[in-house]
């Protein structure tokens, strides 16, 4: 199949979920191959994937319970989607998508059964969405924080990963629409009563995909990718058929990059809703915060791309086997959250203190 030269870039579809139709929010951009929307699918019913507070993953006793509900309103309507606390819990983590526009924003966690735990508000003023967003998705600025009215002590939150995370297994959670990856209807909220988890890995990051893209005659701006990384990853279920940046990478080969079959009956993929949430990595301690859900990417459209089919086994599920999405990479962002949320211990006030005034003196020795 011939094409022209085309920008191959991942952007464009705004990602958080309309609570009141469930509807996908779509702006005013559209993407040049294919619609990107974070679309929690899993292989077996949503009801299987429900975190609750206290569970444990590895060890860790409430691993998820810094998971954030986030539903906020503006001109538009009302809004979904999820975030994660940060270590000291003043702070949440989600995506810039989520955070540029609102009137109104509620914070809640450990949502069970339709009812929150702990709840908190962010005031308008109070979201820092990073410079570098520009409303596309895939540059790797989909990224913003979140200071919460009150801090919340009772949980612990989540220590970031400053490490490139790519081949390696994460856990992912959130608060959005879910759906069995078999079936061929859109993901809903039937079990929007509940947070999900699932797992998957990191296969690429977007600019090493899109650069090999150039191959198959797109164009490659590497200065697009400039603002940080974005984690890319599909649904697999053990075939070839449904490996979706296997059968990619096989088109451009040779690549510097491959993917896994999958994680057998504990994959899944984010969902509408999930936007912001987390992608979680274990480094044999704790969990760290790798990810924020930004995109998905309909497994049809991404291998039509490249002149194959038969990726997608349901085309009417935004998150069945073989779609992809996409995860905005903490570590290349590592210096602009700790700008936003570094506040010094009380004993570094007291060296600060300390030090002002032993420039003051050394001022009046200077003036003597």
């Amino acid at each position: 199949m011939s094409i022209g030269i085309k920008q191959f870039k991942l952007a464009a579809i705004v990602a958080a979920v309309l609570m009141a139709t469930s509807a996908q929010a779509v702006g005013d951009k559209n993407a040049t191959i294919g619609s990107l929307n974070p679309m929690t699918g899993n292989t077996s019913a949503p009801s299987n994937w429900r975190f609750v507070a206290g569970q444990t993953f590895n060890g860790v006793v409430g691993a998820l319970d810094g998971v954030a509900r986030l539903s906020f309103s503006n001109s538009a309507g009302n809004w979904a989607c999820s975030g994660s606390l940060l270590a000291g819990g003043q702070y949440v983590l989600t995506a810039a998508h989520c955070a540029d526009d609102f009137t109104k924003m509620t914070v809640q966690f450990g949502w069970e059964n339709g009812v929150a735990a702990i709840s908190r508000n962010v005031s308008v003023g109070n979201a820092y969405v990073n410079k570098k967003w520009t409303g596309e998705l895939d540059t790797g600025a989909d990224i913003a924080i979140l200071k919460l009215d009150t801090a919340v002590t009772t949980i612990k939150g989540y220590h970031l990963s400053t490490t490139n995370d790519v081949g390696k297994e994460y856990l992912m959670a959130g608060y959005g629409t879910t759906q069995n990856a078999n079936t061929n209807a859109a993901t809903n909220w039937n079990d929007g009563a509940w947070g999900h988890y699932a797992y998957n890995v990191f296969d690429v990051d977007s600019k090493t995909f899109n650069k090999d893209a150039a191959k198959f005659g797109y164009e490659f701006d590497e200065s697009f990718y400039a603002p940080g990384v974005t984690y890319m990853s599909d649904f697999d279920d053990g075939t070839a058929a449904h490996n979706s940046l296997s059968r990619i990478a096989g088109v451009l080969s040779p690549t510097t990059w491959s993917s896994d079959t999958g994680l057998g009956a504990r994959e899944g993929l984010i969902a509408g809703g999930d936007s912001g949430g987390g992608d979680f990595v274990w480094n044999g301690t704790e969990w760290l915060l790798s990810g924020v859900h930004s995109w998905g990417w309909g497994g049809s459209s991404a291998c039509s791309a490249f002149g194959l089919s038969g990726c997608d086994n349901a085309t009417k599920n935004g998150s069945s086997f073989g779609d992809l999405s996409g995860s905005t990479a903490t570590f290349s962002h590592i210096g602009w959250i700790n700008s936003v949320t570094a506040v010094p211990e009380p004993e570094t006030y007291a060296m600060m203190l300390a030090g002002l005034a032993l420039v003051g003196v050394a001022r009046r020795r200077k003036q003597q």
